[in-house]
């Protein structure tokens, strides 16, 4: 199948898709759509099959059961996605070539152009530098319009093609990156910066301090409330803690109920007031889950603090700060600790 057939495919889906996601009253939100994308489309069959017991049975698409679907058919798919975004793109640069080929005798220097281009689209090619490619791709190809009306409707095609794949590119990458319940960024993104952060604090003499944050006794709150209490208490924690950073800071989804907070630029004891900070703002804050009309009393975190030291890998960093948190844990809960050579 050709790129144009493609598109068109595409497109039949998206017309599809949309209108049954409005039926059934579920909003366009980007998860939502990959699902009922990859169900109009009919490429997986486990998927077709719950939605479809849904619909006979009349099911309401609520929120919780949106986002059941999507994390039990999409979101492990997503490095695929990756990938097909890639291999489209690659596709579409050699459809360019041919088209230049046969219209226009323009070989040599379109050749020499796409064949680069291709070589930059590697699977560890940054986003940075696939969003480069591609508007040096668009804007090569915009401006071989001279070449007569037939090819610039051609080459318009299959620019707005490109745009496209710019856009489900960056998308996929994005979603890549973030935690599904909290909508912060999720432990690969964490993995990313704290190794770029990394290398400018080494590179550049600069202070940096890791925070791994642990709900307290959140077991508990599962145990007595239900699952879906407790994913809103992660939901209000995150977004709590984000409100409580500063713009250079970054959080992320460390695991399970514990998070993580990096501090460019952040010397010990900054580190450890702003860890302070958060740690006694859910002291004196009593959660009441609204929906369920429940009281879950005052829900305190622990607060592990660490102080980067040159040479050190990523990975002693992060035990550092686990053992100050664990310490902390052992210690009553509630409380932040700093750890320096295995000792308080």
């Amino acid at each position: 199948m050709d790129n144009r057939n493609l598109i068109d495919e595409a497109n039949g889906y998206i017309r599809l898709a949309l209108p049954l996601m409005s039926r059934q009253n579920i909003p366009i939100t980007p998860k939502n759509y990959a699902v009922w994308y990859r169900y109009v489309s009919g490429a997986d069959g486990d998927l077709s099959k719950a939605i479809d017991a849904m619909l006979q049975k009349g099911e309401e698409f609520s929120e919780e059961s949106n986002e059941m679907l999507y994390q039990r058919f999409c979101a492990e798919k997503d490095e695929n996605e990756l990938r097909k975004v890639r291999e489209d793109l690659q596709q579409v640069l050699h459809t360019i070539l041919k088209e230049v080929t046969e219209l226009t005798g323009q070989t040599q220097e379109y050749e020499a152009f796409a064949s680069h281009s291709v070589t930059m689209l590697w699977e560890d090619a940054s986003i940075q530098e696939i969003k480069n490619v591609v508007s040096e791709i668009i804007d090569k190809t915009k401006s071989l319009g001279r070449f007569g009306k037939t090819i610039r409707h051609k080459l318009k095609e299959t620019a707005e093609a490109l745009e496209e794949l710019r856009k489900d590119f960056e998308q996929v990458k994005a979603e890549v990156l973030v935690d599904f319940l909290t909508g912060i960024s999720n432990r690969k993104a964490f993995d990313n910066t704290l190794n770029m952060r990394i290398e400018e604090a080494a590179s550049g003499d600069k202070d940096l301090s890791l925070l791994l944050i642990d709900i307290d006794n959140f077991k508990r709150i599962n145990d007595e409330f239900g699952h879906l209490i407790g994913d809103e208490t992660l939901k209000f924690v995150a977004k709590k803690i984000r409100e409580m950073v500063k713009g250079g800071d970054f959080l992320a989804r460390f695991g399970g109920e514990e998070f993580a907070v990096i501090l460019p630029r952040t010397h010990l004891a900054g580190a450890e007031a702003v860890a302070e900070n958060i740690r006694s703002f859910f002291a004196k804050t009593s959660l009441r889950a609204v929906e369920a009309a429940k009281n879950l009393g005052v829900v305190t975190v622990s607060v592990g603090v660490a102080y980067y030291r040159p040479g050190e890998s990523s990975k002693d960093f992060i035990h550092r700060s686990d053992q100050a948190l664990y310490l902390a844990k052992n210690a009553g809960k509630n409380r932040v600790i700093t750890v320096s050579d295995g000792k308080q």
